[in-house]
């Protein structure tokens, strides 16, 4: 668990469902009568709430990651399974959100921004305390990858096939917007 931000709640992965009485719930849905398999976490809030949560693995891309964040919000926790990802607020699980990168590729934490910022194959979507701060418009037809992140910005990379180079990418932490990337028709 990437433990960046300061949070209200403790949550552990399990490799199988115990025997207990605690509530279950699936996601996505936060339903309890069941779902997919997933990633399994057991997961108490701050006032001593206890849940079992399953997280549906994503089917877009068998190299989505999976991972366990806190957030810049202190009462809400990020669940990737394999790169499809879930926002969940751990004393209400049933207060939860996807995460719009489908599959998430990458995540880095810009603890000096209070960000989250995820990729998938070709945008980058940040998060802040009160939930999505910007999306950037498409920069790579596919395959984008983040090289660097500077006190002020994301700079990446991707395949340009019209040039049949590398081309690169930087965008502003703060609002989102991007030089280079992708020029779409």
């Amino acid at each position: 668990m990437d433990v960046t931000f300061s949070h209200s709640y403790e949550c552990d992965q399990l490799t199988e469902i115990p025997e207990s009485s605690l509530p279950h719930y699936y996601f996505p849905g936060a339903t309890t009568k069941g779902g997919e398999d997933g990633l399994l976490l057991k997961v108490r809030s701050e006032h001593g709430q206890e849940w079992l949560g399953t997280f549906a693995f994503g089917r877009v891309s068998p190299k989505g990651i999976s991972g366990l964040y806190t957030t810049p919000d202190p009462e809400r926790f990020c669940v990737l399974a394999r790169g499809e990802g879930y926002f969940v607020t751990a004393s209400k699980p049933a207060s939860w959100e996807s995460v719009g990168a489908k599959p998430v590729t990458d995540v880095r934490i810009v603890s000096a921004h209070g960000l989250i910022v995820f990729a998938d194959f070709t945008r980058l979507w940040a998060y802040g305390s009160t939930g999505l701060k910007w999306k950037t418009s498409r920069l790579a037809w596919d395959g984008l990858k983040i090289a660097e992140i500077t006190s002020t910005s994301i700079v990446g990379e991707f395949w340009d096939v019209s040039s049949e180079a590398t081309a690169k990418f930087v965008v502003d932490l703060v609002s989102g917007t991007h030089e280079g990337g992708v020029k779409e028709p």
